[in-house]
């Protein structure tokens, strides 16, 4: 009889320990894969930006909706994403967000990871005489 509570004891405390796991683990992966998503949504959005063969950017809502397509193209993960635009200016090259991502744990309860990033487009133009 001892041995039979002490091995459930032990099993209630591995479950418990492989949760705690995976809960830190996936905190860790979706920060991760945000800050990559958001890095990689800068890095699209700048590109078209300034990219004349693709299509030009004639206002800030059109900017904010390539970025938002950039990111959503990026996040794999089942996930609810809120972008906050804190600023955006598409003549000055000037685009800052703050992306929150919410999800749900191995146990139920809902987790979430955030990031704010700022990306100034600078285009230099050489005068050659």
């Amino acid at each position: 009889m001892k041995n039979v509570f002490l091995g459930f004891g032990i099993t209630i405390c591995s479950i418990i320990a492989i949760v705690i796991v995976m809960t830190l683990w996936g905190i860790n992966i979706r920060q991760n894969e945000l800050n990559n998503a958001v890095n990689g949504a800068f890095k699209e959005t700048i590109e078209n930006q300034f990219d004349s063969k693709t299509y030009s950017v004639n206002s800030n809502d059109e900017l904010v909706a390539d970025f938002m397509e950039a990111l959503l193209v990026q996040i794999n993960s089942d996930s609810t994403v809120v972008v906050n635009v804190l600023d955006v200016d598409y003549q000055k090259g000037l685009l800052s967000v703050e992306v929150i991502e919410k999800y749900k744990h191995p146990i139920g309860t809902e987790g979430q990871v955030s990031v704010k990033q700022t990306a100034i487009m600078e285009q230099y133009k050489v005068n050659i005489k």
